[in-house]
């Protein structure tokens, strides 16, 4: 492929795979999920107030206004951490390969959390528990793990590198 950028030919730019589309695409139905919780958390805020716990004591009937605050701040920090996902999503979809590195960690992370709460606590993963946020970490894992992403991602790396050096 040629243009016309400072009168020289342009670096072609390697085709985007299926799999970072794919793995883009679930990475955002991912953060989308975890909008769902919040959302559906705000909706019935005095019941989820009340199941705040500090050791061991519900702090909804001792101190209502903290349990706010700090049921707050979570969904605060929530919304803050599936804003950058979605930023990381674009990133891998630009191909950026610290980027897919950095969302197959944290889909790993999160498959290893769900699998210590399940294990250690007896938590189900059922479809009102973490049986989505497991699926789609797995399926993001395996899309962005593919030969395809990992070669895409190194291409788009050169390019950018060969680009630059001119």
């Amino acid at each position: 492929m040629t243009g016309a950028r400072s009168g020289e030919a342009d670096v072609a730019r390697p085709r985007r795979p299926a799999s970072v589309v794919g793995g883009s695409l679930l990475m955002v139905a991912r953060a989308l999920s975890g909008g769902f919780v919040i959302v559906t958390v705000l909706t019935r805020w005095q019941e989820f107030v009340g199941t705040i716990e500090i050791n061991g004591a519900r702090l909804d009937p001792v101190d209502p206004q903290a349990a706010a605050a700090i049921l707050g701040w979570l969904l605060g920090s929530y919304g803050f951490i599936l804003v950058l996902y979605l930023g990381l999503a674009a990133l891998v979809f630009t191909g950026r390969n610290w980027a897919r590195v950095v969302a197959m960690a944290f889909a790993s992370a999160s498959i290893l959390i769900s699998f210590a709460d399940y294990s250690l606590n007896g938590a189900q993963i059922t479809l009102r528990t973490s049986l989505v946020s497991v699926t789609l970490d797995i399926l993001i894992l395996l899309a962005l793990s593919s030969t395809n992403a990992r070669h895409y991602a190194r291409a788009v790396r050169a390019a950018r590198l060969e680009r630059a050096a001119r």
